[in-house]
């Protein structure tokens, strides 16, 4: 009997190691449970973070490309604005130059008794009708420049042929064959800048209308027709920009 009590208190001893040892792996476990729990907490933020930052990136990315194509826009207006006033001061300075050249030669007319003096009703009535041209010629150029073709063309064809004596006749010309080109109408344009060409020779822009011609001919594929118009301009107007790109053309032809 007392051997199977000892017996009975031996076994006891080893068991209750034993049970320890099993709670303590169970407290690890949940231990390690919580750790990873936590870890993985954590980890589930930071990516949510990051797809924040992310998608606020992507946002401000998307509004500086919005802002930069309106700067664009803007400064393509400006250009335009600032070829009007440019060319508006141009014709200003040389209606005044005109005027006084004419002024000159009517008084030395006058003092030598061959003509009579104009009325001061006829200047005015000059400088009301290039002021009026001007007027129509930067509406026309900013319809063009907005790209409203149709009404662009009506109004600077009806300035090429109402105020053809006027400053703004032969700008109005080149654009009228650019908006005609980019209406699809290319007949028409090298029709444009044919007269332009005719009846200003000595024009800033004939030059570029030339090469304009020469342009839409190559488009069309007749590379003799567009030899020959630069052959043209290359003679016409030596030492221009146009004539310089032109020679650079024919060297490819």
């Amino acid at each position: 009997m007392q051997m199977r009590l000892l017996s009975l208190a031996l076994l006891s001893a080893l068991a209750l190691p034993a049970q320890a040892g099993l709670f303590d792996d169970d407290e690890a476990r949940k231990q390690i449970a919580e750790v990873r729990n936590q870890a993985e907490a954590k980890l589930t933020a930071v990516n949510e973070r990051v797809d924040q930052l992310d998608s606020r990136s992507s946002q401000k990315l998307v509004e500086i490309t919005g802002q930069l194509s309106e700067l664009s826009q803007q400064i393509a207006q400006l250009r335009g604005q600032l070829e009007v006033i440019t060319f508006n001061l141009q014709g200003l300075q040389k209606r005044q130059q005109d005027l006084y050249v004419d002024l000159d030669t009517r008084l030395r007319n006058i003092e030598e008794g061959k003509t009579k003096p104009l009325t001061a009703s006829a200047e005015a009535q000059n400088a009301a009708l290039e002021a009026e041209a001007a007027s129509a010629y930067e509406a026309a150029y900013n319809q063009y420049r907005e790209g409203k073709l149709k009404p662009a063309i009506e109004a600077l064809g009806s300035i090429s042929s109402k105020y053809a004596t006027s400053q703004v006749a032969p700008n109005a010309l080149f654009w009228l064959g650019m908006a005609q080109a980019q209406a699809g109408s290319i007949a028409a344009a090298q029709l444009s800048w044919r007269k332009l060409v005719d009846a200003y020779p000595e024009h800033a822009k004939s030059p570029d209308a030339l090469r304009a011609i020469a342009s839409v001919q190559l488009e069309k594929g007749d590379k003799k027709g567009a030899a020959r118009t630069l052959k043209e301009l290359t003679a016409s107007y030596p030492g221009t920009e146009a004539a310089k790109e032109a020679e650079k053309q024919l060297k490819k032809l």
